[in-house]
């Protein structure tokens, strides 16, 4: 039986954690693949390489400064699923994408990650 979901710890390596509010979503591949036809009807693939990587949105603390954040570079990552017991690992990364901050729920969106490796256990 598989099982999803639960209270996600996201945390830097030096151990800083940030609030996950919403959705975590994780791109563990490493690549793009893309369906080619060719002229004969044949169908080929081609793949781009692309960093492994998560999207997600977070709560906004009075303590965090997004700008320092977001200037952050070569940091690691782990998010850690508490009800399911796996821990997704990222390597050396940084922080894509333009944080949004709704100041009614205090929800931060519009933030991903992308990092050199990625690892689940």
């Amino acid at each position: 039986m598989a099982r999803f979901g639960g209270e996600i710890i996201f945390s830097f390596a030096g151990g800083r954690k940030l609030t996950m509010r919403g959705d975590f979503t994780v791109k563990p591949a490493g690549f793009s693949a893309e369906a080619i036809t060719n002229q004969d009807g044949s169908v080929s693939q081609s793949a781009t390489l692309m960093p492994h990587g998560w999207e997600g949105t977070f709560e906004d603390a009075a303590d965090l400064d997004w700008e320092e954040l977001m200037r952050l570079g070569d940091f690691e990552v782990t998010a850690r699923e508490d009800y399911t017991g796996v821990s997704h690992l990222f390597g050396p990364g940084f922080f894509v994408g333009e944080p949004s901050i709704n100041r009614k729920t205090g929800e931060v969106s519009g933030l991903s990650g992308a990092h050199q490796s990625y690892r689940k256990i």
